[in-house]
């Protein structure tokens, strides 16, 4: 049984090209027992007739081809068209192209609730329901079409159907019995066009009707050419008379753009477009890792954000129960929150996950955040995943290998001794170290790949876990060309003989705060000549900081681009790393290398292996022993040393630098290794339902919450624009219009009259 029939009112006035567009994806998408109502306004394009012409002799039963004897404009036109039918109808601009099933799946809107009077889908441009970017002109996405576009938002789709205070009238379901109702569009009002539509929708909303997004259809909207010259007028004109007619406009459709209750709709949408599209045919890499920022967290999204095109890239941030999924494929940064229930089962849990996603390949990062859960996920898993050394989490839960006195082991394996060692941490008591390494011994055996930073660290994570294929890929850095200058937000130092002793980056107990904190007191008391800069901050001083005495300066946070400017600025010639535990890699001393700076580091750790390799640096002769630090740094500035001291410069900006590109280059090479022999069997994804869920979670959108209310400040502002517009050809008027946020005029103004 057929549904009931739908009339097409198309109005036609010039736009011969869109006109032509329109109409052929009309009658490729649509049913023979609808019709299609095609009204010339007395178009001055001879064209146009011609055009009516060749489809009268085609004699398509769906066609209705009409002209008005006068110019009637558009509104009259289109009332027109409704007056001649008897059917639910659906207002078209000559300029949409409609896609695969639009009308049947704007009819299934309909008949899911009687109340519904007007439907419009989503377009790219059609203000509050336009696709991906909220209020605005959209341009497809570059290599599709609106029917890919449309694929994609049908696959995302929930079929909620939310509600929105105004359609949009580029295209636009009416039903009949609201025609019936309240009426025809208001000609005399709007006479010409815009806010023709925003008038009836209001009409609707005041009879108890619902205006309703139509959120699994797609609709193509090219732009308003046949008034594109008078658009400015009639908008600054109807504004005032839409206003006048109805108060309240203005706060609704203000509420609506603040609150956005679409928005996670429009999101789910953008990642199912970058599976559908021809990025859906790369494969998926889930990048894990936890959710503290440092080192891992700039190595793993240097390489999501590498420019690679051969795959998607997602990172998932996991907290226990609460895993965060981050998807920047679509251009936008999506953020998905997934709660895990209670009886949930770990593996169920990633492996839908992935499948919602299509993940081909696990890049785990670090454990720590859930640890017991992803070792229980991966174990039966069925995609292939493998493992980056960042620290040595794996082999101790100190992570960086201190003993009870917060001082490097010395990559201890003997399992009794380490026992003794975790025993006198309260932090760590009751942690069974042979447990601990046998359950990641077999998550390491399970890998596909192993990747180190540094020979080092992949020599020390070898001692632990025998594993002959670690490879070795180093961080890479780039750095702007165009140093963005930073001395604005500097702390000054005096101006004399005192040498500044920098210390780079975040300085924790692992990183040398203690030590640091030790450094600073002896050169006070042994009145040497040194001020000690950390740019970058510390464990106990997060802020901006300096002592009394000068003798300590603490930065704050700063961006690597801004490095060597900062360094200027502090006088810093020698860079010292006090670190109490080895590194695996130290972006920090890339930095310092790159602006020219030597460095002092202990003999341990890839500080030591690259000062080694490099020779742009020293290796301390004791670096436990605060005085000794100091002696090194003394003999490194002596006067009879400085043409050593130069040499390490020229030797530090000599040093090859891997870029960003080149990491990920080697990264993706081993990944295609993987997957060339990997058949991955996806699990059943998660419901859409879960996912529109997860993306309220983390944007703070509550399922209820569709009419939030304004803030006070905004309830003012919008007061303020009402009475602007309102008044827009008085001299107060004028006056207010002027003052109001561009922002809020071109919301106001131009893009919901649009």
């Amino acid at each position: 049984m057929l549904p009931p029939a739908i009339d097409i009112i198309i109005p036609v006035y010039n736009a011969y090209d869109d006109l032509q567009r329109c109409l052929d994806s009309v009658l490729r998408t649509t049913m023979p027992h609808h019709r299609i109502i095609m009204i010339d306004d007395c178009s001055t394009d001879s064209r146009i007739a011609d055009y009516f012409e060749t489809q009268r002799s085609k004699a398509d039963k769906r066609l209705w081809l009409l002209q008005n004897d006068t110019n009637l404009g558009f509104v009259s036109t289109v009332n027109r068209g409704m007056t001649l039918s008897q059917n639910d109808v659906v207002l078209l601009n000559s300029d949409a192209i409609v896609t695969s099933g639009w009308l049947e799946k704007l009819c299934c809107c309909a008949d899911s609730d009687p109340l519904i009077g007007t439907i419009t889908p989503f377009s790219n441009n059609a203000e509050i329901c336009s696709f991906p970017n909220f209020c605005q002109d959209n341009a497809l996405p570059q290599g599709m079409n609106a029917e890919d576009v449309n694929r994609a938002i049908e696959a995302a789709a929930l079929r909620v159907y939310p509600d929105i205070p105004t359609g949009v009238g580029f295209c636009m379901f009416i039903r009949r019995r609201l025609l019936n109702k309240i009426g025809l569009f208001d000609a005399d009002t709007f006479r010409h066009g815009y806010g023709e539509e925003n008038d009836f929708c209001m009409r609707a909303l005041a009879a108890g009707w619902r205006n309703v997004l139509c959120d699994d259809t797609f609709v193509q909207h090219v732009g308003s050419c046949s008034f594109s010259t008078k658009k400015e007028t009639l908008v600054e004109e109807n504004m005032q008379r839409l206003l006048a007619k109805h108060p309240d406009y203005m706060q609704r459709v203000m509420a609506f753009i603040t609150a956005d209750p679409i928005k996670p709709i429009r999101q789910l949408a953008q990642s199912f477009l970058a599976l559908t599209g021809a990025a859906g045919d790369k494969p998926g890499i889930l990048h894990i890792m936890h959710g503290r920022s440092g080192g891992t967290e700039q190595h793993t999204r240097s390489l999501m954000h590498s420019d690679g095109e051969d795959y998607r890239h997602y990172l998932l941030v996991t907290m226990d129960d609460v895993w965060q999924l981050k998807d920047a494929n679509s251009g936008e940064l999506l953020t998905y929150q997934f709660n895990r229930q209670p009886d949930q089962l770990w593996t169920d849990f990633l492996a839908s996950l992935c499948a919602s996603f299509r993940i081909h390949l696990c890049h785990v990062h670090h454990l720590a955040g859930c640890r017991p859960g992803l070792l229980e996920a991966m174990r039966n898993l069925g995609i292939p995943f493998g493992f980056s050394v960042h620290d040595f989490f794996l082999a101790c839960p100190t992570i960086n290998l201190l003993d009870a006195t917060g001082i490097y082991c010395g990559s201890e394996t003997d399992a009794s001794r380490c026992q003794n060692c975790l025993s006198a941490q309260p932090d760590f008591r009751g942690i069974d170290i042979v447990a601990w390494r046998a359950v990641h011994a077999d998550f390491i055996e399970q890998a596909v790949f192993v990747i180190a930073p540094s020979d080092l660290a992949a020599e020390m994570f070898r001692s632990y876990f025998p594993r002959a294929d670690v490879r070795v890929i180093q961080h890479g850095v780039d750095l702007t060309a165009n140093r963005v200058n930073a001395l604005t937000s500097a702390l000054l130092l005096p101006k004399d003989a005192y040498q500044s002793i920098g210390v780079l980056g975040a300085i924790g107990p692992v990183k040398g705060a203690r030590q640091l904190e030790r450094l600073v007191a002896r050169s006070r008391e042994r009145k040497l000549p040194f001020r000690w800069v950390v740019v970058g901050y510390m464990d106990r001083q997060f802020q901006p900081y300096q002592t009394a005495d000068t003798l300590l300066t603490v930065h704050g946070q700063y961006t690597p681009d801004h490095m060597e400017d900062l360094l200027d600025h502090y006088r810093i010639n020698l860079v010292v790393f006090p670190s109490a535990g080895p590194e695996t890699y130290c972006y920090t001393l890339t930095e310092a290398w790159m602006a020219g700076r030597p460095a002092l580091v202990p003999p341990i750790g890839a500080l030591y292996e690259r000062v080694q390799t490099n020779g742009a640096g020293w290796i301390m002769q004791d670096w436990c022993d605060t005085d000794a630090i100091l002696d090194d740094i003394i003999s490194i500035l002596r006067p009879e040393n400085s043409t050593d001291f130069v040499h390490k410069q020229t030797q530090a900006r000599a040093v090859p630098v891997t870029s960003v590109r080149d990491m990920a280059n080697a990264t993706e090479m081993v990944y295609h290794e993987v997957l060339s022999r990997q058949v991955v069997k996806f699990a059943a994804p998660l419901p859409q339902t879960t996912l529109y869920t997860a993306l309220q979670t983390a944007l703070g959108v509550a399922a209820a919450d569709k009419h939030r209310a304004l803030s006070m400040g905004q309830h003012w502002l919008l007061r303020l624009a009402h009475l602007g517009l309102r008044l827009r050809y008085t001299l107060l008027g004028r006056w207010l219009y002027r003052i109001i946020p561009v922002r809020w005029q071109q919301i106001l103004k131009q893009r919901l009259l649009a």
